[in-house]
This record gives C-alpha cells, sequence and structure tokens, in this order.
C-alpha cells in the first residue's frame, strides 16, 4: 500500500469534526484507534504484504499539519481550503508536540504490532497553506530539521519503512521549479540519518535492524486529476538516476499512459534502488480486472528482476469511495499472485 486508505462511512462526521478541533482529546482518541483498527483490518483482508496505517488521522494528506506547528497564526483568509484556511509565519517553525507521524504510528502498531511503513509528507506540502511563499520557501531547512526529529522517534518506535511523499517534487521537476540537484539534495537531507544500511546515526538500532528509505513520486491527485502538465517518466529520470544509496526503493507512479510507453527507462535505474510499481489508477473509477493487470506485471519483469520488484497503486487510496479500493486493491493482489 502506498499510503492513505478510506475511512469507513460512519466514521466521516466524527472525523471532520475532529479536524474542526471539535472534539475532546479523550474521544478523539477513541476515533482515531477505531478507525485506524478497521483501516488496518480492511487492508490485511485485501491480502496486502506491506500496509500502512492509513493515514487515518489526516485530514486530506497535508490539510491538517498547521495545527501541529508553532511560529505561525492564522491569515486573513479563514475560508481557503475548504474554510481550514490558511497561516501567516510570525517567527521560527517549530512543533512542540511533534508533527503527528510518530503518535499516529504509535496508536496503529498498538493495534497491530507487525506495521512497520509509515508514510510522511515533504517540506513543500508541510508548508503548503502557510503565506506569504517567500517565508514558506525560506523555512524548508527548518522543516527539514523537524521531519528528522519526527523519524528519530517514528524510529524508536519501531518504524521499519518510512517513506517520504513528495508530489511538489515530482511536479515541479516535471513543469519546472524543481532541478535534479536540489531534489536530490532535499531527499538526501531528509534521510540523513538513515544514510546506510550499516550506520544509523544515533537512533541505536539493534545489530543487524534497518530502516528502509522509501521515496514516493507521482503527479499529484487532487479531485481525481493529476496537476502535472508534463506526464512524462522522462523529466523524472535524472533525478531517479542520482538515488541509488540516498533511497532504498522508488514507489512511482506508473498508471498514466505517458508513463507506462516510458517504462523502458526503469531499466537505467541503480540496481541498488528497489520498485515498487503503481500500475493500479487510483484517479480512475475502473477496476482493473487481474486479467489486465497481468501483462502489465509481465511487462515490467522484463525490466526489473523479481527481487526488486513490487506492486502497489499509483497513489494513496484514502480519496476514493472504500469499496473501490477494495476492489482495486484485491484485484491488484490476485494479478501478483497470478503472476
Amino acid at each position: 500500500m502506498v499510503g492513505s486508505w478510506p475511512p469507513a462511512a460512519p466514521f466521516r462526521p466524527a472525523l471532520q469534526r475532529y479536524h474542526r478541533g471539535r472534539l475532546e482529546p479523550a474521544a478523539a482518541e477513541r476515533l482515531l484507534h477505531e478507525v485506524a483498527a478497521v483501516a488496518i483490518a480492511q487492508q490485511r483482508a485485501c491480502g496486502l504484504d506491506q500496509i500502512t496505517g492509513g493515514e487515518t488521522a489526516a485530514d486530506t494528506f497535508i490539510l491538517h499539519l498547521p495545527r501541529t506547528l508553532s511560529g505561525i497564526v492564522p491569515s486573513d483568509n479563514p475560508q481557503a481550503w475548504d474554510g481550514r484556511g490558511t497561516f501567516r509565519i510570525i517567527g521560527p517553525l517549530d512543533a512542540p508536540d511533534g508533527l503527528g507521524f510518530a503518535a499516529a504510528f504509535r496508536r496503529e502498531r498498538a493495534i497491530d504490532p507487525q506495521l512497520e511503513k509509515v508514510t510522511l509528507p515533504g517540506p513543500s506540502e508541510i508548508t503548503m497553506l502557510l503565506e506569504p511563499p517567500e517565508a514558506a520557501r525560506a523555512s524548508w531547512p527548518r522543516v527539514i530539521d523537524l521531519l528528522r526529529r519526527e523519524i528519530r522517534d517514528l524510529v524508536a518506535s519501531g518504524a521499519r519503512d518510512i517513506q517520504l511523499d513528495a508530489p511538489h517534487i515530482a511536479m515541479g521537476l516535471a513543469d519546472g521549479g524543481w532541478q535534479a540537484e536540489q531534489a536530490v539534495e532535499t531527499i538526501a537531507a531528509i534521510f540523513a540519518d538513515l544514510d546506510s544500511p550499516g550506520v544509523r546515526r544515533g537512533l541505536h538500532l539493534a545489530d543487524g535492524d534497518v530502516v528502509r528509505r522509501s521515496l514516493h513520486l507521482c503527479y499529484g491527485d487532487f479531485g481525481a486529476r493529476t496537476w502535472a502538465r508534463n506526464r512524462a517518466l522522462a523529466p523524472l529520470l535524472p533525478t531517479l538516476g542520482r538515488l541509488g544509496g540516498v533511497v532504498d526503493r522508488l514507489v512511482l507512479e506508473l498508471s498514466l499512459p505517458e508513463q507506462w510507453a516510458e517504462r523502458e527507462r526503469l531499466a537505467e535505474l541503480d540496481p541498488r534502488l528497489e520498485l515498487a510499481a503503481g500500475i493500479v489508477d487510483v484517479k480512475r473509477p475502473h477496476v482493473q480486472t487481474p486479467d489486465e493487470l497481468r501483462p502489465q506485471l509481465e511487462a515490467l519483469l522484463r525490466i526489473v528482476p523479481a527481487e526488486r520488484l513490487l506492486v502497489c497503486p499509483s497513489c494513496g487510496l484514502g480519496r476514493r469511495p472504500l469499496m473501490l479500493a477494495i476492489d482495486k486493491t484485491t484485484a491488484m493482489v490476485n494479478a501478483a499472485r497470478r503472476v
């Protein structure tokens, strides 16, 4: 699973109250525990080998994150983002109680002790609701520090697969605004405490214990729409080609026709990198059958060895109807088993 999983419909009114700050802490904790327990059980029932906690405590991926930050105040635009508002930077950013990912992981791991994967957004996503844009951009080095602190907390809590979700980097590489060097430097800085399989600086892991560094790149999913104008795979390749040793696994959207047409270029990846191929299209309501997915998997196996290849949805499924998520995931699992 890439990241998010849709909450069951009965939970949505209460989740909306939670995200608007209208639930007492004890009631909020009970709600989040129950939502995560259902999401984890549903993912397990689909037959997935690797799941997440479903990002069930998140508000549409990143819209809840300003509530975790200090150094900001509400702006004069409280109606933005469907009433969530934007925020003005007034001082150095901090996250006094963390960014919330480690707290959510501890809750979810108490439900399922085998849970190891957790997802975090990049600095551009975390500061998306902050104003002015120039100050938000200038705060990225500080946000990277906060992300590294959160990662250390996650690893201490048992996380062994840290996935950076960076659609803004992918869209910027495709349409302009990001260069390969800047992208690689940013990704490397976030994973700086996890910089090699044999060295885990300051994390005090047991001998032989490793943490996987995963990177998810996609061209956006806003209202089931792709936001990058350039939908080809080629703009990502200069960056992907420099990520060997920086990350361990690439989780790539490959469901767009323009991306799939260039799939042979995946043979250029550093052989140290695993590839999680996002051939299951989360944006279309059509459920690809195992018979539709199997030829794609077989085509990928001619490019990437089986020991380095995984299959996944193109992005998180959290903004899709629950039954659609279940149907797409079950078909994906069945296709992989047939191959």
